[in-house]
């Protein structure tokens, strides 16, 4: 009886080595199809940092590169990632019955915008969210200036100049030229009005709506729009053309404002991988357009083969970054850099489909 005892309580014991140990393995795997990709966009000479985070059947693993090398609480703008926050914001506002999603956004504008509809047509809510709209790419329209002052340096110092009051003036100048939700136009406007929106349903800022609602509840402690002076001292300097930039402005608020962590993000990424929530379920069901290209709430949504690839990705002077769930295949990855160039986005696509078709052969590509 005591032999069988002492067999039991060895085996007891032996149980939880035994995850620890796969654990290990599952994170070594993942380590191993991190490192080839990432050597390949780090050989790039104009590469500066980079921080990766995966998430596999439930494992997470992180690798940095670069000089000085970031780490797992580095800070990142994270440029149009803060879209799908809105998006998911969005969501919980119609689970929330705060609004609903089909809504005339004029329901929610102070003041007539006869405008914002076209014979007919206006502009719903989903439309804001999924780049369908109409709305320019910005409001108000930044006009065109010297050939000899490159164009980062006029958008920072356009965007710094901006007020909310200079936003609703250009949105009474908008003209649609066809029905919302026909044609693609890629508007940040569009998530700035979102966000607006948002701050008027709930009686919030949108920086006070992420942390809440968010950033919170999900153990996010360094996503945020204003930083202390204890996260400056963690924001990673952005390159473009090898020379350091300045901070970008926060004005671009529910377009672009947020900054975060490849601690943050990986968190925020096992939260949208789940689908356990309503609101993230909502965000990733596709709201305008149709075939194997479609979009959700600022989720970009491919599905060859049948098997879903949502993905986002987020470019400011200086900062590039990507995002992409795969739902079918248990899994998510996490890209951030800080130096951007003409060629960033396409090695960080190529970075992120090398790490997925090592983990798993059947993960879908991003385009």
């Amino acid at each position: 009886m005591q032999s069988e005892r002492r067999r039991t309580t060895s085996l007891l014991l032996a149980l939880p080595l035994l995850g620890v140990f796969r654990g290990a393995k599952a994170a070594d795997a993942i380590a191993d199809a991190i490192a080839g990709p990432a050597a390949g966009f780090m050989a790039d000479p104009r590469a500066v940092g980079l921080s990766v985070g995966v998430i596999r059947a439930g494992t997470a693993s992180t690798r940095h590169y670069g000089r000085p090398l970031p780490d797992d609480r580095t800070l990142y703008p994270i440029a149009s990632l803060t879209k799908t926050f809105t998006g998911t914001l969005l969501a919980q506002a119609h689970v929330d019955g705060r609004l609903a999603l089909d809504d005339d956004i004029r329901r929610h504008l102070d003041g007539d915008y006869p405008n914002l509809a076209f014979e007919g047509q206006p502009i719903r809510i989903h439309h804001l969210v999924n780049h369908v709209s109409g709305l320019p790419r910005l409001l108000p329209d930044m006009p065109d200036g010297p050939a000899d002052i490159p164009y980062p340096q006029r958008l920072r110092t356009f965007v710094a100049g901006l007020t909310r009051a200079d936003f609703y003036a250009g949105l009474h100048r908008v003209t649609l030229t066809a029905p919302p939700g026909t044609r693609f136009g890629y508007s940040n406007a569009a998530a700035q009005l979102a966000g607006y929106i948002l701050e008027r349903v709930y009686g919030l800022p949108f920086e006070t709506l992420v942390r809440t609602r968010i950033a919170v509840p999900l153990g996010m402690p360094d996503t945020c729009i204003t930083l202390t002076a204890g996260q400056r001292a963690r924001l990673a300097t952005g390159y473009e053309g090898g020379a350091p930039q300045p901070d970008f402005p926060d004005q671009m608020q529910a377009a672009g404002a947020l900054k975060s962590t490849l601690a943050d993000m990986l968190a925020y990424a096992r939260w949208h991988l789940a689908e356990q929530d309503p609101a993230v379920r909502l965000a990733h069901q596709p709201a305008d357009r149709a075939g194997d290209y479609t979009a959700g709430l600022n989720w970009q949504i491919q599905r060859p083969n049948g098997r879903r690839v949502l993905f986002q990705d987020g470019t400011l002077p200086g900062y590039a970054s990507m995002l992409v769930l795969y739902p079918d295949n248990g899994m998510a990855i996490v890209v951030l850099s800080n130096e951007i160039d003409a060629g960033t986005t396409g090695r960080l696509r190529t970075l992120v489909n090398g790490i997925a078709h090592a983990l798993d052969g059947e993960a879908p590509s991003v385009p």
